[in-house]
């Protein structure tokens, strides 16, 4: 880039642990030398992201996403390479010195900071009203609901002051520009006439935090009482922007994360003083989509994050619904899933106070399946008569489509087959029609009925893949040359991908085709067993032999698709693309060569 010097730039490679880094995403488990987790960048259900501590780099088998610290903020938070560079550098405390940079690229990279710096700006002040002498309505409705000094400045949280002008004078006396403010949704402008007007007023205020400590917007919690239709909304939110995206953002995520992995578990909740009651209680698990229903988005950071997921939402008619459908999206990310079913008319705000932490907490322990829930609550709509029964069929028709796991989605027909007292084709068939059936939400995780990277039961694994696996099935002692030659990265089909991990733990795997995926063929296997290898005079020589050979082999499919893409990219006219195309070229062909 020629912005930061290249000292620089090393210092904050060198300094930046990027274990820490990339653990503040996706949750890291010691495998050797690495740590492995779900990638971040693709739908996965068997972890091959890899992350090397020692040499500061990360590695994804399934996709081939690769880099270092600064390549993973890039790609993750979605920055710049100076954004990245300032990230980590204020992580770890180096300082970048000021440098020029062209007029047009100053302006784009300052724009999301600026944005993020009036929200800060915005917090601050909110906070200093709370604390000062007239928050007493704040700090009052805080003490209403059990909530301490500690937990409220966790979550930064703040006062709005009943006034029209409190922020917008604020803002004025620290010279922000009030396009940005409107932006934000923190002011709004006067409709007939000039000035600016304070969008928050007379509620407490809650900031949406990101990981990285900084402040993408607010939700207000009206502090007047009863219906009192002056006082506006019960809650109010920041509206989007481009510092805000609802659907991908969970309110309580920057408290939670350590949490996750510690209890290996995420709490699901609806509202915002849901999770910071919660957390006042020690339930610091707890989150909260932003005011809409669960998103993809938001569940692809969760599975990456907590090993399952604990839905706690209200327990009336809307929250019974809103369950069902954040269930929908769960099961079809393959996520394990429990549910706490909540008495009546209660809350998780309110529960936890009645029962005490400890009551609170056993339940949260004796959470029943997802599945489970489904079926037994599917089982309690139905009446018996014919009507009845095709509104429950259709009604699960939806959550069973999004079963990916076909071993998963039998058991579950089964179940709900026994529950109705039905035979299980008539569920199939309902199932069937509503595959067939355009659904008016988008849920485009909910529709496949198999899993990622999908290989029919009769397709052969690749020649070479399965040469690996056989002088390994002879010889499964070579198994440490296999780890240190990369030999998993290579496998393309999931079958031998999953036989191979499984050989990590046990040597004698792949010698006993019982223990074998079911769909792996007979032919396959006598090929595995034909004693091929058996009188090779140097094993270990003929299985790097077999790497280095499959090795160059992708390497040579790699340059030949780098070549039509870089064809493309000329036709197009796209110069720079072209050019990191050709350099990518050159280096593939360096090793190829």
């Amino acid at each position: 880039m020629g912005l930061i010097p290249d000292s620089v730039i090393g210092e904050i490679r060198d300094r930046s642990d990027i274990v820490a880094v990339i653990g503040q995403h996706v949750q890291l488990r010691k495998a050797g030398q690495n740590h492995k987790g779900l990638c971040p960048f693709h739908n996965e259900n068997t972890p091959s992201f890899n992350v090397n501590g020692t040499k500061g780099f990360f590695y994804c088998f399934g996709c081939q996403k690769k880099g270092d610290v600064f390549a993973f903020v890039m790609e993750y938070e979605g920055k710049s390479f100076v954004e990245a560079a300032e990230t980590l550098a204020g992580r770890i405390g180096v300082e970048i010195p000021k440098t020029e940079e062209p007029e047009d690229a100053r302006r784009k990279r300052n724009e999301r900071s600026q944005l993020l710096r009036v929200n800060k700006l915005a917090a601050e002040f909110f906070r200093e009203q709370l604390c000062a002498g007239h928050g007493e309505a704040g700090r009052s409705y805080l003490a209403d609901r059990g909530i301490g000094e500690t937990v409220a400045e966790n979550f930064l949280l703040g006062l709005a002051p009943d006034s029209w002008s409190a922020l917008t004078d604020h803002f004025n006396s620290k010279r922000v520009p009030m396009d940005l403010a409107v932006t934000l949704g923190l002011v709004v402008k006067r409709p007939n006439s000039d000035g600016f007007y304070d969008r928050f007023r007379g509620r407490l205020m809650c900031p949406v935090i990101m990981p990285g400590g900084e402040i993408a917007g607010f939700s207000g919690r009206r502090l007047a009482s009863g219906d009192d239709e002056k006082a506006g909304a019960k809650y109010i939110n920041s509206p989007e922007s481009p510092v805000y995206k609802k659907s991908r953002l969970l309110f309580g995520l920057h408290r939670s994360r350590d949490s996750f992995r510690k209890k290996k578990r995420a709490v699901l909740v609806e509202g915002n003083f849901d999770v910071v009651s919660l957390h006042q209680a020690g339930f610091d698990e707890t989150i909260a989509p932003l005011g809409t229903a669960l998103t993809g988005e938001q569940v692809d950071q969760l599975r990456r994050l907590a090993d399952k997921v604990v839905l706690m939402y209200d327990g009336d008619k809307a929250g019974r619904a809103a369950t069902l459908k954040a269930l929908r999206v769960l099961v079809a990310a393959d996520v394990d899933v429990r549910i706490v079913v909540l008495p009546k008319g209660e809350d998780p705000d309110t529960l936890v106070k009645e029962l005490g932490e400890k009551k609170f907490g056993d339940m949260i322990e004796r959470a029943q399946g997802g599945i489970q829930y489904f079926a037994y609550e599917v089982w309690g709509k139905n009446t018996g008569s014919d009507h009845s029964q095709a509104e429950v069929l259709t009604e699960a028709a939806g959550l069973l489509t999004a079963i990916r796991n076909p071993t998963k989605r039998d058991f579950v027909v089964g179940t709900l087959a026994k529950a109705l007292n039905i035979d299980p084709s008539v569920v199939r068939r309902s199932m069937s029609r509503a595959r067939n059936h355009k659904p008016e939400q988008k849920q485009p995780q909910a529709a496949p009925e198999a899993p990622p990277r999908p290989v029919a039961p009769t397709t052969p694994p690749n020649v070479m893949e399965l040469a690996l696996l056989a002088i390994l099935a002879e010889y499964p002692q070579l198994m440490e040359t296999a780890e240190e030659n990369s030999v998993f990265s290579l496998l393309t089909d999931d079958r031998l991908r999953d036989m191979y991990c499984a050989a990590r733990q046990d040597r004698s795997y792949l010698s006993n085709p019982s223990d074998w995926p079911q769909e792996l063929s007979s032919l396959i296997a006598a090929q595995m067993l034909a004693g091929e290898y058996a009188d090779v005079k140097d094993p270990e020589h003929c299985l790097t032999e077999a790497i280095s050979t499959y090795k160059r082999k992708q390497q040579r499919a790699r340059l030949a698709a780098l070549r039509r893409e870089a064809q493309i990219a000329k036709r197009r006219g796209d110069v720079e693309l072209e050019r990191k195309l050709v350099s990518e070229i050159l280096t593939t062909r360096r090793q190829v060569d």
